[in-house]
């Protein structure tokens, strides 16, 4: 699938990406936060509900051990089942993927973004990461995701566009300053420049547009942007609004891990001590035989790599 934004030749530069740190994560680790609320507030029944709706495959056999670092591949899927358009309908290719290198001992969490036009190594042949899913589901994917970064995943969390969507409508939706003019793939949305309240289909159109210079590495920073604001508003929000979009989200939801294990990692990570640092895979932009990619800098990477894990 060929890049959506302007083509870019070899000739362009890295685009080296500044380390951020915020006070609570990004984009789809909140949705693990919305798993936690049933812990929190003692609702143990709905969360035993919950994770016998969203684990789709047993947890892992090898169990957690508590305090210790955890790597955490956070997916959000190039899906969504009530679109009118056939390749979103169906699609199965990856459009966010985090891995959120997590340190309950030290309160500390690393998050690191991989464009989903990262140029990889697939059985297929040289493909972008976002195919990754399609071609040979988790196993692949992760397996994927492990060889670029050298990073072991333990655990993951998916997530549609459908259930990101009705999760901020659950919520009432989100204030947001839009950056520049943004539109939707289907024509439903376009969205102006200026601080506005969006419902979940017009969010989603914010964190999805890459139809601009630095496309997807542009999303990326609008994202961060995003959960920020989004996270403002989660905290203002009541334990039944919270539950309702956990609700809506659980068709949308799946994962690996137990509910008790997400419980343990977002309480240990909780407080204003704990600390979240923010990286993006650094590379240039490559165009092959008109298809561009994102080339990732392996020198870059494992420098960063070695940050997450020290």
């Amino acid at each position: 699938m060929a890049y959506q934004g302007k083509s870019y030749s070899k000739q362009v530069k890295p685009q080296p990406k500044p380390k951020k740190k915020l006070r609570i994560g990004r984009f789809l680790l909140v949705f693990a936060i919305f798993l936690i609320v049933m812990g929190l507030t003692g609702l143990a029944g709905y969360g035993f509900f919950l994770e016998r709706k969203v684990v789709s495959r047993p947890a892992a056999t090898v169990p957690l051990v508590e305090g210790e670092p955890v790597n955490v591949l956070l997916i959000g899927m190039d899906r969504d089942p009530e679109s009118a358009d056939e390749q979103r309908r169906l699609g199965m290719n990856t459009d966010t993927l985090i891995v959120a290198h997590l340190e309950p001992g030290a309160k500390q969490a690393t998050l690191l973004s991989i464009p989903r036009d990262t140029r990889v190594q697939l059985p297929t042949g040289v493909e972008k990461i976002n195919a990754a899913y399609s071609i040979g589901g988790m196993d692949r994917l992760q397996q994927t995701v492990e060889e670029l970064t050298s990073l072991e995943i333990d655990r993951y969390v998916m997530i549609d566009f459908q259930g990101f969507e009705r999760a901020i409508d659950a919520i009432g939706g989100v204030e947001f300053d839009v950056d520049k003019e943004l539109y939707d793939p289907e024509g439903n949305v376009h969205l102006q420049p200026g601080k506005q309240h969006l419902n979940g289909l017009q969010a989603l159109t914010a964190v999805r547009f890459r139809h601009e210079e630095m496309g997807d590495i542009a999303r990326v920073e609008r994202q961060q942007r995003f959960v920020e604001a989004y996270l403002s508003k989660i905290q203002e929000t009541n334990v039944v609004d919270w539950m309702n979009s956990l609700r809506k989200m659980s068709e949308s939801l799946r994962t690996d891990m137990s509910i008790s294990e997400m419980g343990k990692l977002a309480t240990a990570l909780q407080g204003d001590e704990a600390q979240y640092t923010t990286h993006t895979v650094p590379g240039t932009f490559l165009e092959v035989y008109g298809i561009s990619y994102w080339k990732a800098d392996p020198a870059g990477l494992q420098e960063i790599v070695s940050q997450m894990k020290n």
